[in-house]
């Protein structure tokens, strides 16, 4: 049975069609199951899951992570005042990690106030570097610590003007949610002093980018569904036609955020924006549905038969773009990809259901076309048509140029581009980086070799700068024994947590080294790179931590993308063209819909240094299935005209009028609802609208100036 270019999906909408009540019913019920389901969407609170794969160092990771008992994160406050720090500033600082060590749930404390000078025999573990009352020469006091040159953080730089205090908490007895409004508050009073507290660490910068994914998904769904609408209203020029081509888009949308809900997914800041972009998606089907039931005289059934196949087509190209993500092990991607490409499918259900039962109740006036989309349409062929030859070579230059761009770009994966726009966290990891050595943790691990562990901590710490390196080796100059591995009575007078933590297991020694984000810049990446180079030089047994995740998983996870892209090219054009039964067709979808993939991926050594973040990819392989989606609809017009008895230029002349005015329209529409992407408050939510943006409008000129070109040449199809 010959189920036609939309492999029989358009049978949906004949189906509700026919049986109307009960379609209405069912349509209905699913609609309430829909809104029930809304308000308990979830939100990622782990910002490992944006690296972590399936690979060796990922694996060492989630098993590391897993040996922490109790469970437990660290919160990093930064301290800054514009002038050194006063005595009696201090004084309040010390009284304030006083009161935090007292909250519940709190571990331990490291701050300023922790250093002691070594143990003298009198006094164990020796004498405070603060004493009782703080004196207004202090800074005496520190320098006498420094003298020791253990290489132990001091939390306080060295004009004295910043001041850092580490907590840690235990997730068995409280949460983070709960922990941070507290902590902040215990800060109040240095806050009224004039000073400025940050606070910050891994799991801090999880919470942050979960408060601003909330705010910002209310905001793109429901500013984006108002814009599109007016948007609608305005380009079609009738309220009736705006109602058909947006209502079940936003329909759409609504099902697809329930769909995470039900697949258990929680949302992330890159699967924000699938809703958004699928409300868009239905829209754009929604015009092409409407535009042919005007001019049809309102009759459903020939639209759903004539339009329905090639719309149920490009949601299949969508999903399809979507699917080829999963070729990463990244699980977020994973998610992003089962989400994207089930909610593709489900948005094209929906869309043509409820568009068949508003197109049963509103009756549309008679065509009125658009004159500025019909005539650029119509310029624009002409161009292909009355050029084909030049305009094909110079495509092809085109082509070999924006992929030689493409390849030439640098993998990145900026992980503070995923917090809000504005945050003060950014700005105080910088500080952190500056003054401290960094907000995140490099651990390297040595099985059973003191000199091993001695080596690396002098050679680690000549790399990171003082105080960021933590180890026995330093416990060891501490207590004037730098070539004596200290025993359990040298420990013993230290932290119970400390010791664990350097030494998590018999004969195995770690060494934790703060580092900067890797690619916070080119900086910052190659000194993490040197920092690497140096442990596994050392003879490190083991290298991990969250700054060695992103600096190794990022490069594998954007090559993967890649891939994905390339699969996502061959798999969409190939489905095309067994939907159409014709393998001449490959060559010809397959330029018009690679270049402005290719030409967006060049631009980025323009506006963003060249830079190819997984974002980046993902936005070039979901803008390939939808860029297709044009290309769909205008060779099936092509061809139904073709199998009409139109010759070449006939064909391409009626696909123009009856697909290219509403190609324009439709572009012009999903440009208005993704601009919403461009307020939003994460940057790779606004790079990737924009390279949306960009790939559209650069496949639209494509698909009418050289897919023309293309089906005119008549050794080219038959």
């Amino acid at each position: 049975m010959n189920l036609g270019i939309g492999f029989g999906a358009e049978r949906i909408g004949l189906a509700v069609l026919r049986w109307p009540r009960l379609s209405l019913v069912l349509i209905l019920g699913f609609l309430a199951a829909v809104g029930i389901t809304l308000p308990q969407l979830r939100f990622d609170d782990d910002i490992h899951r944006v690296f972590l794969s399936d690979s060796p160092l990922s694996d060492a990771q989630r098993a590391y992570e897993a040996q922490q008992d109790p469970p437990a994160t660290t919160v990093a406050i930064l301290v800054q005042a514009p002038a050194p720090l006063t005595a009696a500033q201090l004084t309040l600082l010390r009284d304030a990690t006083l009161d935090l060590e007292l909250e519940d749930g709190v571990a331990g404390v490291a701050s300023p106030f922790v250093l002691r000078m070594p143990p003298d025999g009198a006094t164990t573990p020796g004498t405070p570097v603060f004493g009782a009352k703080i004196p207004a020469d202090y800074a005496r006091s520190l320098a006498a610590f420094d003298a020791l040159d253990t290489g132990l953080p001091r939390f306080i730089d060295r004009d004295l003007t910043t001041l850092m205090i580490d907590v840690t908490l235990d997730l068995d007895r409280t949460s983070l949610g709960r922990a941070l409004p507290l902590m902040d508050a215990a800060m109040g009073p240095a806050r009224a002093q004039g000073l400025t507290v940050t606070l910050t660490g891994e799991d801090v910068i999880s919470h942050e980018i979960v408060a601003g994914l909330k705010d910002d998904l209310l905001r793109l769904n429901l500013w984006g569904g108002l814009i599109i609408a007016v948007a609608a209203f305005g380009l079609l020029r009738d309220l009736r036609m705006a109602a058909l081509a947006v209502v079940p888009g936003l329909c759409a949308a609504a099902s697809t955020l329930a769909l995470s809900v039900w697949l258990g997914y929680p949302i992330t800041v890159i699967s924000n924006v699938i809703p958004i972009l699928l409300l868009v998606l239905a829209v754009a089907d929604g015009v092409h549905l409407t535009a042919h039931l005007k001019t049809s005289d309102n009759d459903i059934d020939d639209t759903l038969r004539r339009i329905g196949p090639a719309c149920a087509l490009t949601a299949l190209t969508t999903a399809a773009a979507f699917a080829s993500v999963m070729i990463t092990a990244n699980e977020q991607l994973f998610e992003f990809a089962v989400l994207g490409a089930l909610g593709a499918c489900l948005a094209f259900c929906v869309t043509i259901g409820v568009f068949t039962l508003l197109a049963r109740v509103l009756r549309l006036p008679g065509s009125r076309p658009t004159p500025v989309a019909r005539r650029l349409a119509d310029r624009l062929v002409a161009v292909g048509v009355d050029r084909s030859g030049p305009v094909i070579l110079l495509s092809l230059g085109l082509l070999g140029v924006g992929t030689w761009g493409y390849l030439t770009t640098k993998p990145w994966f900026p992980l503070y581009q995923n917090l809000p726009t504005g945050s003060a966290t950014v700005a105080a990891n910088d500080v952190i980086s500056e003054r401290f050595g960094g907000v995140f943790r490099m651990i390297v691990e040595v099985d059973g070799d003191w000199q091993k562990t001695r080596a690396l901590t002098r050679d680690l710490s000549g790399i990171a700068g003082p105080g960021a390196v933590l180890s026995e080796a330093n416990v060891a100059r501490w207590l004037g024994q730098p070539d004596v591995q200290p025993d359990e009575a040298d420990l013993a007078p230290l932290p119970a947590d400390l010791i664990a933590q350097l030494r998590p297991a018999p004969g195995v020694q770690r060494i934790f080294v703060l580092t900067p984000e890797p690619m916070r810049s080119d900086a910052t990446l190659a000194r993490f790179d040197r920092l690497e180079q140096a442990a596994r030089k050392g003879g490190a047994d083991r290298i991990l931590g969250l700054p060695v995740v992103m600096r190794q998983e990022a490069v594998a996870l954007i090559g993967q993308l890649s891939r994905g892209l390339l699969i996502a090219s061959v798999g969409a054009t190939l489905l095309v063209a067994l939907a159409f039964r014709s393998a001449r067709l490959i060559p010809i979808l397959f330029l018009p819909n690679i270049l402005p993939i290719m030409v967006t991926g060049a631009s980025l050594h323009i506006w963003a240094d060249g830079e190819l973040t997984p974002t980046a990819v993902l936005a070039l392989t979901i803008a390939f299935g939808i860029a297709i989606d044009d290309s769909v609809h205008f060779v099936s017009r092509f061809t139904a005209a073709r199998t009409a008895g139109q010759d070449r230029a006939e064909a391409i002349a009626d696909a123009t009028r009856s697909a290219g005015q509403v190609m324009v329209l439709t572009t012009l529409l999903l440009t208005v609802g993704l601009c919403i992407t461009l307020t939003s408050g994460f940057a790779p939510i606004r790079l990737f609208g924009g390279m949306m943006i960009v790939t559209l409008w650069a496949a639209l000129i494509v698909d009418l100036v050289l897919l023309p070109a293309l089906l005119s040449r008549k050794d080219r199809y038959a």
